[in-house]
Formats: structure tokens, C-alpha cells, sequence
């Protein structure tokens, strides 16, 4: 009997154990009264490290994966870094650096300087070949393969390279280009700048359209498939404008337009803006949401599996926003941020400081599974190709989405239908935060009723220890007394 308490006791303390460590573990992310998480308690991102250059980095650009992260600053330095923080090399041109691009296997690095011209290196920091222009390099992108260079410049020409430095062809604005970007293989270049037009070529410097604005435009983005390019105006208006060159819409946040960022098939456009906002607009124009931050908003990019939006400001402070608008981690970089990067695999995320340093984050991935669920991290191979005309997946959380008409003023239910994995891992969260609640609320009458148990339990077994010890007792009187009769 007294082994038979012992296991009941065991059992009734791992019972215990079990019940409070359960509750422990669902209350390391706390959900609020409407059971949603508590962002503000949320470690989204860890720092990997902090790449110091001693002076005001302007300009970042990640591999793909992280591994690694080019890096132009005002000392008039290009350096490549990798993940750990180490410098691999760096090279000196002749003027500031704003600009710079690494191939997504890290492979080759672009940048361009105000000393006019663009430099192009391999991994090792061997100058390939450099190029002089007419005006101090703006903007420089790489292609996804490493096989092209776009560079914008201030002599209002847009160039076309291949990787061995050959100019394939260049087209005169006639003034000074800010932005250019480059579809996910080259194929499609798109740009802006002060002469109030927006372009599209193809990679044989064919100019496939061009639509005059009222304004000068300071960034311009494409989707991989070039089905939409993006461009933001200081006229403060937000253009978005299918691959014929139609307006798709036209909305006017506020103030300068200093970035643009779209989704992988165009559903989403983030833009960052000189009165201290970032601003969400689906396919329609419609404004989702806007997010104050304390200073101007000078860099935005969606992830490529829309998970987040990353956006710098020169409050000194990184901001990490979900797409429904909710800052759920930032981070204070000591200076004003000039440029933000994000990894294609949306695992890393990059900014450039004027506190004289580039930082590197990694996700934090139990945090980025409790928030959005696994289906949100896709390997990132195939993002943006479409399935069939008006299909497109992107691996994000609007994994099927029916392109809208610009005019018809309605979101497609598929945006947020049931292959939404954002809606699936709120039901999970939301169903584990009311099986929290449950446990908080019923584990101290069960903590009493165990005790109740367990004092019962050792009472019990303490009385028939007793009369066991008395039985015992008498038994030895009496087998006394026999001895005694017998003697």
C-alpha cells in the first residue's frame, strides 16, 4: 500500500508539474483581451552583427540568402561583408558611393559613385570593369543571374551592360535618372527621374512605353514578371501602371514619395513618404492603412514572401510592420537609416546608418511561425511566376490572387480566402490563446483539488500504517503470552 502512494503521489506532482508548465509556455507570447498576440513583446529579429565602416553608410544590398551584404558609404568605399560581420574586402572609388547591387549568389557586386562611374567586382573584390558616365551614378541594379547591369545616371542617360562590361545599349532622357529597377531576369528595365516620365525597356533597349507625369520621379520598382511597375513622385503621388503602360491607378498620399515596393505579383504597394508615414494601397489604389513613424521614411521593401514590410527612417529606428499595419518590432540603429535590403528568402534583413555601420537581422523563426504560420516561409524558388493569365503565385500570404480592374474599386475575395495562411495561423493562435485561458482560469481549483488529493492520500496512509504497527502489536503480546503458558 505505502508503494501504491508513493506512485499516486508522483503522478498527482508530474500532473501538477505539467499543468503549470503548459500554462508557462503558452504565456511566453501573451495575447491581449481581443486574443490576439502581444506584438510589443516580440523579439521578431536578432541581430547577426554590425558592419562597421567609420563613416555614413548609404547604400545596402543583400544576397539572397544573407550570406552576404554590399555595403557604399561616404568615405567613398564599395565593401562586400558576410554574415558574421567580417569585411572580405572593400575598394575605394573616387567619389561617394550612394549605390550598390550584389547578385543574388553573391557573386558579383555593382555600385556606382559620384566620381561617374560604375564599378563591377567579383566576390573576391577583383574590379572587373568600370565604366565611366557622363554624371555621378544614381542608381545601379544587378540581375537575378549576374548576366546584366542597369545603371541610372545623372547625365540623364540609362545604361545596359552585360557582366563583362560591354554596353549593350543606352538611352538619353535628357535629364537626370534617379531610379531604375530590373525584372527578376534582366529581361524588363524600368526607370524615373527628373524628366517626369516613367519607362519601361526591354532588355534590347527597345522602349516599350513611356508616361509623363506632373513630377519629378525619385524611385520606381517592377515585379519579376514585369506585370506592374510602381513609381513614387514629388508631387507626392503613388503610380501604378500595368506591363502596356496603363495607369492601373494614381493616389496622393500627402507628401514626397522617397520609395516604392510591390509584392511579387503586384496586389500590394507599399510606399514611404516624407511626412514621416508608410502607406499600404492594394491593386484598386485603395489605401489599406498608414503607419506614423517620428521622421522622414527615406527606404520600404516588402519581403518576397509578403510577410512583413521593413521601412528606415531618419528617427534612427527600423521599423517592421505586418500588412495589416501593425508594428510588431523595430529596432534603433543609432542614426539616420538611408537604405533598407531584405533577403529574397525574407530570412535576413539589412540597413544602412549614418551612425557609420550596416546591420544585419535575422528572423527569429519560432516568433515568424507564431505570427504567420510555416506556410509563410517558402524556399523562395518560383516566387512571382504566374500559373495561368490573372494567377499568380508568390508564395506569400496571398498565395492566389485575382488581379482586380483598376476601375471596378473591389478586392478579390481570393485575396483573403481560405488559402490565406495568415487567416489559418490566426485561427491557431487565436484557439491556443483560448486553450491558455482555460488553463489560467481552471489551474487553481485543480491545484487544490490535487492537494485535497495528495493530503488525503498521505492521511490514509499514515492510519493504515498505524493500524498495521498495532496489529502488529498485539500480535507480538499475544505470541508472549503463548510462550509464557508454555513455559
Amino acid at each position: 500500500m505505502g508503494q501504491s502512494a508513493g506512485i499516486w503521489l508522483l503522478i498527482a506532482l508530474g500532473l501538477l508539474f505539467g499543468l503549470f508548465a503548459d500554462s508557462g509556455a503558452a504565456d511566453s507570447v501573451t495575447p491581449d483581451n481581443g486574443g490576439d498576440v502581444n506584438l510589443s513583446e516580440l523579439r521578431a529579429f536578432d541581430l547577426l552583427c554590425k558592419c562597421e565602416t567609420g563613416c555614413i553608410v548609404n547604400t545596402v544590398s543583400l544576397s539572397s540568402s544573407g550570406g552576404y551584404i554590399a555595403v557604399g558609404d561616404f568615405n567613398h568605399n564599395v565593401s562586400l561583408f558576410s554574415s558574421e560581420g567580417k569585411e572580405l574586402w572593400n575598394y575605394t572609388t573616387g567619389d561617394i558611393v550612394y549605390t550598390v547591387s550584389v547578385s543574388p549568389d553573391g557573386s558579383r557586386v555593382a555600385a556606382g559613385s559620384n566620381d561617374k562611374k560604375v564599378y563591377f567586382f567579383n566576390r573576391e573584390g577583383k574590379l572587373l570593369w568600370s565604366y565611366e558616365t557622363g554624371g555621378s551614378v544614381n542608381c545601379v541594379v544587378v540581375s537575378s543571374d549576374g548576366s546584366y547591369v542597369a545603371v541610372g545616371s545623372e547625365d540623364g542617360k540609362i545604361y545596359f551592360f552585360n557582366n563583362e562590361g560591354r554596353l549593350l545599349w543606352n538611352f538619353d532622357s535628357e535629364n537626370s535618372v534617379r531610379s531604375i529597377a530590373l525584372s527578376i531576369d534582366g529581361t524588363y528595365v524600368a526607370a524615373g527621374g527628373s524628366s517626369y516620365y516613367i519607362y519601361l525597356f526591354d532588355k534590347e533597349g527597345n522602349n516599350i512605353w513611356k508616361r509623363k507625369t506632373g513630377s519629378v520621379i525619385n524611385c520606381v520598382c517592377i515585379t519579376p514578371q514585369a506585370n506592374y511597375v510602381a513609381a513614387g513622385g514629388s508631387n507626392y503621388n503613388v503610380y501604378l501602371l500595368n506591363q502596356k503602360g496603363d495607369f492601373s491607378w494614381i493616389h496622393n498620399p500627402a507628401y514626397w514619395i522617397s520609395s516604392v515596393s510591390l509584392t511579387n505579383n503586384g496586389s500590394y504597394l507599399a510606399a514611404g513618404s516624407f511626412d514621416d508615414k508608410i502607406y499600404l494601397f492594394n491593386d484598386t489604389g485603395t489605401k489599406l492603412w498608414d503607419y506614423k513613424a517620428k521622421e522622414d521614411i527615406y527606404s520600404v521593401a516588402i519581403s518576397p514572401d509578403a510577410s512583413f514590410i521593413a521601412a528606415g527612417s531618419w528617427d534612427d529606428t527600423l521599423y517592421v510592420l505586418d500588412l495589416d499595419g501593425n508594428e510588431f518590432w523595430n529596432y534603433s540603429c543609432g542614426g539616420n537609416i538611408n537604405s533598407v535590403s531584405v533577403s529574397l528568402d525574407s530570412s535576413t534583413l539589412a540597413a544602412a546608418s549614418d551612425d557609420g555601420a550596416a546591420y544585419l537581422f535575422e528572423q527569429n523563426l519560432s516568433v515568424f511561425a507564431r505570427l504567420f504560420g510555416n506556410e509563410c516561409f517558402p524556399s523562395g524558388e518560383g516566387l512571382g511566376l504566374p500559373l495561368k493569365e490573372g494567377i499568380v503565385v508568390t508564395g506569400g500570404i496571398e498565395n492566389v490572387v485575382e488581379t482586380a480592374s483598376a476601375s471596378s474599386g473591389e478586392v478579390s475575395d481570393d485575396i483573403k480566402g481560405e488559402n490565406d495562411p495568415a487567416i489559418g495561423s490566426s485561427a491557431s493562435i487565436e484557439s491556443s490563446s483560448r486553450f491558455s485561458g482555460l488553463l489560467n482560469f481552471f489551474k487553481y481549483p485543480i491545484f487544490l483539488l490535487l492537494a485535497v488529493f495528495i493530503v488525503a492520500i498521505y492521511l490514509n496512509n499514515r492510519k493504515f500504517k498505524k493500524r498495521v504497527e498495532k496489529e502488529e502489536d498485539l500480535e507480538d503480546f499475544e505470541n508472549l503470552d503463548d510462550e509464557k503458558t508454555q513455559a
